[in-house]
């Protein structure tokens, strides 16, 4: 007697599979003759999203084989029924069934990219004067495919301390895919000389995975004037101001620099540094993590250098100016001040988002942030 039953692979009436796949089937000889040369199994039911006719070779009673068959791309749900034949047409054994399932559809999720700089081809730092009003302006592409949300703004994220009058937050409009939108601010410079820095995030709170990083960095000078009146006063009164003289102090400043990184992912998570990631005084890259499911735990090492002139004020915290921090918003230090050269090192526990997300951390004391933002990014949640 002729007869075949499915003994793996898809069985069963929850048996599904879904569209692009493959679906397999472990069909047994349960009878007591082996099937002839020629046997088929053919398509007895439902659309042909699979290979309607596939050869079987002669298997002997208590023998099984496998079958393998690729799915096709298709956006209906449907019931699919195979049947072994034989040569002369007969069909026998159990059917074979599977349901065939589309793809779950991606909504498209919006995206920008900057454009263009006022940091294009300059090196150290915008020219600029004490008091002196800049405007810098960047601009902003919708590279998506879906229009960007009503909330876009850029929010300020970062800036060298004593480095005041900064817009807080301005809204950016809703672009549609393909369009572009300048970005601009008036910034009044500091009226002490120096190197000043400042990052805006474009961020969307509807959307936590929407955005990029707006920075200027200025170069700031005295006034030549200034410089005039210095040399007058030396001249009307050189005695008194050799007499007075004494060497100047050099300004302390804080800063921080990551001396190393290192992350602690489980199971098929992996880490990448990609070649173009932003690396410098005031953005730098904490990696890409990839390959893990929603929720899945992970550590990441983190040394930091106080390599500035002064030492870090106790209250200072890790915290996060944009993103959700995965899991770690704000990471207290070891509630000592970190003296100049020292190195101390953190351990953040983070947790992988819900959906594709970056977020970033600085240093914070007060309402005060210094060191570069440390941008962390997250992607293929399983």
């Amino acid at each position: 007697m002729l007869s075949s039953r499915v003994v793996g692979g898809a069985q069963g009436e929850d048996a599904h599979v879904v569209a692009g796949g493959a679906v397999q089937w472990v069909l047994c000889n349960d009878g007591t003759v082996a099937w002839p040369a020629g046997t088929t199994l053919r398509l007895v039911g439902g659309p042909m999203v699979v290979c309607p006719i596939v050869q079987v070779p002669e298997v002997a009673p208590g023998q099984t084989v496998d079958i393998d068959l690729e799915v096709k791309e298709t956006e209906d749900a449907s019931d699919i029924f195979y049947s072994l034949v034989t040569p002369d047409g007969q069909p026998f054994g159990e059917i074979a069934h599977v349901k065939v399932e589309p793809k779950p559809r991606v909504a498209a999720k919006p995206a920008v990219v900057v454009l263009a700089s006022p940091m294009d081809g300059v090196e150290g730092g915008i020219e600029a004067l004490q008091d002196e009003v800049k405007t810098v302006e960047w601009v902003l592409a919708n590279v998506g495919q879906v229009p960007w949300p009503e909330d876009v703004s850029a929010n300020l994220i970062y800036n060298t301390p004593g480095f005041e009058h900064l817009p807080g937050s301005v809204k950016i409009p809703a672009l549609e895919p393909g369009m572009t939108a300048h970005a601009g601010f008036s910034i009044l410079m500091p009226e002490k000389a120096g190197d000043w820095k400042a990052m805006w995030v474009v961020a969307s709170p509807s959307h936590p995975e929407f955005g990029d990083i707006l920075i200027a960095e200025f170069k700031v000078g005295d006034f030549p004037f200034m410089d005039w009146m210095l040399a007058s006063e030396a001249e009307a009164d050189t005695f008194s101001e050799i007499s007075s003289q004494a060497p100047e102090k050099e300004a302390k400043k804080l800063s921080a620099a990551v001396a190393m990184q290192q992350h602690h992912v489980v199971g098929a998570g992996e880490v990448k540094y990609e070649d173009d990631d932003v690396e410098n005084d005031s953005l730098v890259s904490l990696g890409c993590v990839s390959g893990m499911a929603a929720g899945c735990p992970w550590i990441l090492e983190l040394a930091l250098t106080n390599d500035g002139t002064e030492a870090w004020p106790k209250d200072v915290a890790l915290t996060c100016c944009f993103g959700s921090g995965m899991g770690c918003p704000s990471l207290v230090l070891s509630g000592e001040g970190v003296k100049a050269g020292e190195t101390v090192l953190l351990q953040m526990e983070l947790a992988i988002p819900e959906m594709t997300e970056q977020t970033a951390w600085v240093l914070a004391t007060g309402e005060h942030c210094f060191g570069p933002a440390m941008m962390l990014s997250v992607t293929d949640v399983q």
